[in-house]
């Protein structure tokens, strides 16, 4: 599993603040202060937790807790470069993805013991460069039984989420949007949108490696953006291979199939499409326009009718919000919610029958994106250092399950797959120096 859900175990540290001598966070200042001090002498280290084991009376869930409060801890210590390689917590013992230890300074082992009363936190520093353990250190805080409840409890467990950043790479930095589905073959296919054509991968271990790519031909009118912004969506209509592009500086989508071994352009309609549904037995695409030139939706969605690539049918409309980012979750290729976010940055959760629920003023976000009618990921709006939320829509609502912490800004979610793990892809922009550059992650599951 991945990063901290940092603000709400901030809550927890406020909310227990007259144990805070004598409390986990203390104990996990500790921990972190040794380890920046430890460190401080050394320039860009390359640290990681490789092993983490529990004797205390704290559960796997308390453990998660604990060990991404110290990540975030270590994160802001600037000369110290922290890979988070934690899968999950089982049976009092930390499973980490140790295929990247070889690029690692330092590796960090953590153990929880139970001393009557009070907890120890044991920590291990082993060189690889000197293969050796070099440094060793041991501290002891008092746990309240409340704290210890509320490290123990379940609300924010992710032994049931298993979301973790499954790949990263370097990419063009115009990309707009990701899609995937699979070729003939059964190998995924990954599509990669950029303003002016779609480049087309497939994976090989962990890299993707190009396949093809055809350039996309807009025709006049053209609208200056500030970032050109899009969506991309594949699906299969009896028995054609369908893409749809759609973006903030043309009119209009092209409607595009795979037919004699290329694509070609099929038609064109005057919305973006986000997703292909089923509603009432028939299939729709669905989706939303652009203000003109702008990083927003206008305040209408549109279901238009797609039997087929020769069905005219015209489009109806609902009425909704202008979004800074909508999706619809959809359970067995039928509607169950549109997600949306507001331009004041306020989420909002609309009935399949549009009816709107109560705005949530305290969910905040700038991008999202559904995946089938079980997850949704919600970016924060902050800029140099954003975040992602997962949540549980399963039954419907919003059960906040994980956050983990993003290097840089979100420029767009997009739901898919990575070699059969379900997840989402995420464009985050990073600033430095005065240069820019564009990575593209891939947030999966891998306990399903």
């Amino acid at each position: 599993m991945k990063k901290a859900i940092v603000s709400l175990l901030m809550l927890f540290s406020f909310a227990v603040s007259g144990l805070a001598q004598e409390g986990a966070e203390a104990l996990i200042n500790d921990g972190a202060a040794y380890l920046g001090t430890f460190f401080k002498d050394r320039i860009a280290i390359r640290v990681a937790v490789v092993r983490f084991e529990n004797d205390s009376e704290l559960t796997d869930l308390a453990m998660q807790k604990i060990y991404q409060m110290l990540i975030s801890k270590l994160e802001n210590e600037k000369n110290i470069h922290v890979s988070d390689l934690l899968v999950n917590f089982a049976n009092g013992r930390g499973e980490f993805n140790l295929n990247q230890a070889s690029e690692l300074d330092y590796l960090l082992n953590l153990k929880l013991i139970q001393n009557k009363s009070r907890t120890g936190l044991g920590i291990a520093v082993f060189s690889r460069l000197q293969d050796r353990t070099v440094a060793m250190k041991y501290f002891e805080r008092v746990l309240g039984p409340g704290e210890r409840d509320w490290l123990n409890t379940r609300d924010f467990a992710f032994a049931e989420l298993g979301f973790t950043k499954l790949l990263e790479l370097e990419s063009r930095a115009d990309l707009m949007d990701i899609q995937s589905i699979a070729a003939a073959d059964g190998q995924q296919q990954y599509f990669f949108y950029y303003p002016d054509e779609i480049i087309v991968y497939q994976a090989n271990e962990t890299r993707l490696e190009k396949q093809s790519q055809f350039r996309l031909k807009w025709t006049r009118p053209f609208y200056p953006v500030l970032h050109a912004e899009g969506r991309l969506l594949l699906f299969r209509s009896a028995p054609a291979l369908v893409l749809t592009a759609g973006n903030n500086f043309s009119p209009y989508a092209q409607v595009l199939s795979f037919r004699d071994g290329q694509w070609q352009e099929a038609r064109r309609i005057d919305f973006v499409p986000f997703r292909y549904v089923v509603l009432n037995q028939r299939p729709y695409l669905v989706g939303a326009r652009y203000e003109e030139g702008r990083n927003f939706f206008k305040d209408k969605v549109y279901f238009l009718p797609f039997s087929g690539l020769d069905d005219k049918t015209v489009a109806y409309e609902k009425k909704t919000s202008p979004a800074l980012a909508l999706d619809f979750s959809i359970q067995e290729g039928r509607l169950q919610s549109m997600h949306l976010i507001d331009r004041d940055y306020r989420y909002h959760l609309v009935t399949p029958e549009f009816e709107e629920m109560t705005p949530l003023p305290e969910k905040k976000g700038a991008s999202l994106a559904a995946l089938d009618g079980e997850w949704l990921a919600v970016s924060d709006h902050t800029g140099s250092s954003d975040q992602l939320f997962f949540y549980d829509i399963r039954a419907g609502g919003l059960k906040p399950v994980y956050t983990a912490k993003i290097a840089g800004e979100v420029q767009f979610i997009s739901s898919g797959t990575w070699q059969n793990a379900m997840g989402f892809w995420a464009g985050v922009r990073q600033k430095a120096d005065g240069l820019e550059r564009l990575l593209v992650q891939f947030w999966g599951k891998r306990n399903e």
